[in-house]
């Protein structure tokens, strides 16, 4: 069927559009969007249906839907004013009201090409014998053309799977809650190993720990083909028993279960990872190489009291307390005397001290600690791409820009799947106002670990650091969704909306991440932004106040940004010069910032720019591809 209307034909067998008879670029979504409005224009649609018959139940934002509206608008030469093709109705829906033509497109019958004319022509030319032998030729061609077009198009193929937080049965004992964990980490890490399967990372997995349902896990990963399931329980002997389930998630059957028993006192423990993630394989048939076989087989530590140190470690950590990743560095350095070779234990110990270093203390104080520990790790692993994708990170975060982009380049020459990698690309092309290059790095990020918390927060400043509000803003959005509980999110959704002059809702969003973060000294500060912004000078400074009363460390950069807009410019600069001197991570924003327009001019800031590495001479001669 083709609709035309105005000077626009629709061709729905296509899926092409054409203005005046020139076809034009529209995205798939965009496309069946206007085409699901197109064949029920006779009805207004809501927004629930929209989402559930051309998103098909995916979680979209109501920002997402009106923007792929204004864009049809603007294809077909409508707009919210006017609204003589699209009519919106607020708060119930969308219907098309343009007057429709349709148009039955009649099946033609092909004809075969001179190409083919003439080479019928010469087959039955021929005698039998060759004619057979001819014939078969051409069919082995038509195979191999068809399976080429196939094998550049099929981008990835791979059995997508989701492995969920083990659960323990209500009889286990507490501390082995931790083991449970930490075999689900593993058993990930070892199906990730395997290049046939495309596996969720520990991040966006342990996302579903406290609601593992079928629905829940479909809303947030629609593309997830298996579901990785298990239980930890303890039998009267002390005996460990792990029973595991592969289902396909659409279907609901299970592919392939397996019962196993472990001995925490054993190196036995750590062949539980090769069993589960051999056995995976093999039910989904998927081949692995020699050298897959191998990392599959190597145990991660030959010390069972290092080991129950790390993932005493590793359960500490997961809790995201300055105290509790104090306290895990221990376990973890504990874990390391006891095998130098533990590289696990190195890696846990790199990632707490870059966490520390992000959200709790003085950068310029960590970053040694988070250096030392990597340049550990490499000694005894040389080639690890996940430890040099975690220093580089560390290296954006502390403008260290030569030393991110050598680091950030080698990890992704050696693995391409590692979130890490893309967000530490993506802040530091943010850094240079690389706008393009930054959403790409991005895009890339959110494919790989779309659940992550670390990406969710810093997706939204790298977006709304170089003015890309809108985006920043739908990208908020969706992480909120996916993140109903935690207070990050909603701050930094809470500073896009301020800067795009939404006032209001921006201190509603601040006041809910203060709560939710149990008024967290820097989620104070952004309140305190938010008011400041609308001219509340008082709220400002009385929730600064109450933020510096605390003894954790709190970011200068962004108490700086209250005083901007509070116009108090000598209090700004002194604030960001201490920025500086704690080498915050803060400062890779300083270039871009719309909340630093009004200052540019300056030459204070324009030294700030210097000193960061960031001014225009310097960046000039930055990689960026």
């Amino acid at each position: 069927m083709k609709y035309r209307f105005n000077d626009i034909e629709v061709d729905a067998t296509h899926f092409v559009i054409k203005v005046r008879g020139q076809q034009q670029p529209i995205e798939p979504k965009v496309f069946d969007l206007l085409l699901y409005l197109l064949r029920n224009r006779d009805r207004l649609i809501s927004r629930d249906e929209l989402f559930k018959k051309v998103w098909h139940g995916r979680i979209v934002s109501d920002t997402s839907l009106s923007n792929h509206i204004k864009n049809i608008r603007k294809l077909v030469n409508d707009d919210a004013e006017r609204q003589s093709v699209i009519k919106t109705v607020r708060s119930r829906g969308y219907q098309f009201i343009c007057p429709v033509n349709e148009i039955k497109v009649e099946k033609q019958e092909s004809k075969p090409s001179a190409q083919m004319s003439f080479l019928y022509t010469l087959l039955f030319s021929l005698s039998n014998k060759k004619r057979l032998l001819t014939f078969l030729v051409l069919l082995g061609l038509v195979f191999l053309i068809n399976w080429g077009a196939n094998f550049y198009t099929d981008r990835d193929s791979r059995p997508y799977i989701l492995v969920v937080p083990f659960s323990v049965s209500g009889d286990i004992p507490n501390h082995l809650s931790p083991f449970a964990d930490q075999i689900t980490r593993e058993i990930i890490q070892s199906l990730r190993k395997i290049s046939g399967l495309k596996v969720v990372p520990p991040p966006s997995s342990f996302a579903f720990k406290a609601n593992k349902t079928r629905d829940f896990i479909s809303q947030r990963l629609p593309n997830i083909d298996y579901v990785l399931d298990g239980i930890v329980a303890v039998d009267k002997s002390g005996t460990i028993q792990i029973n595991t389930e592969l289902e396909h998630l659409n279907r609901g059957n299970v592919i392939w279960d397996g019962s196993y028993q472990l001995t925490l006192d054993k190196l036995n423990s750590f062949q539980l990872q090769e069993a589960v993630a051999t056995a995976v394989s093999s039910s989904l048939k998927v081949l692995m190489n020699e050298s897959e076989k191998a990392q599959l087989a190597e145990l991660p530590t030959t010390s069972t009291d290092a080991y129950k140190l790390y993932v005493e470690g590793q359960y500490l950590f997961s809790k995201m307390t300055h105290k509790a990743m104090i306290k895990s560095i221990e376990y973890f350095s504990q874990a390391i005397a006891l095998d130098a070779a533990f590289e696990a234990a190195y890696l846990a110990k790199s990632n707490a001290y870059r966490a520390i270093m992000t959200l709790y203390e003085k950068p310029k104080d960590v970053l040694p600690h988070v250096v030392t520990s990597t340049v550990e790790l490499l000694k005894i692993s040389p080639d690890s791409a996940i430890a040099r994708s975690s220093l580089g990170l560390a290296y954006v975060h502390t403008w260290l820009w030569a030393d991110a982009w050598k680091v950030l380049t080698e990890a992704k020459l050696r693995r391409q799947d590692i979130m890490l990698t893309e967000l530490g690309f993506a802040l530091y092309f943010s850094a240079l106002g690389e706008v393009k290059l930054t959403k790409q790095s991005l895009a890339k990020a959110d494919a790989l670990d779309p659940l992550n918390e670390e990406l969710a927060e810093w997706g939204a400043w790298s977006l709304m650091m170089l003015g890309e509000l809108e985006e920043a803003i739908n990208w908020g959005e969706e992480k909120m969704k996916l993140h109903p509980n935690k207070p990050s999110p909603k701050l930094s959704q809470a500073v896009a909306l301020y800067i795009n002059g939404n006032y209001q809702q921006s201190i509603i969003l601040a006041q809910k991440g203060v709560k939710l973060s149990n008024r967290s000294p820097l989620s104070l500060v952004f309140l305190a932004q938010s008011f400041a912004a609308m001219g509340d000078e008082q709220r400002a400074l009385s929730l600064l106040t109450e933020a510096n009363q605390s003894k954790a460390y709190v970011c200068p950069y962004e108490s700086a940004i209250v005083y901007i807009q509070l116009e108090q410019l000598d209090k700004t600069f002194e604030l960001l010069q201490e920025a500086v001197e704690y080498r915050s991570n803060c400062l890779v924003f300083i270039r871009n910032d719309p909340r630093l327009a009004s200052v540019r001019s300056d030459s204070r800031y324009l030294t700030l720019l210097d000193k960061v590495g960031l001014s225009d001479i310097v960046i000039k001669n930055y990689p960026r591809g």
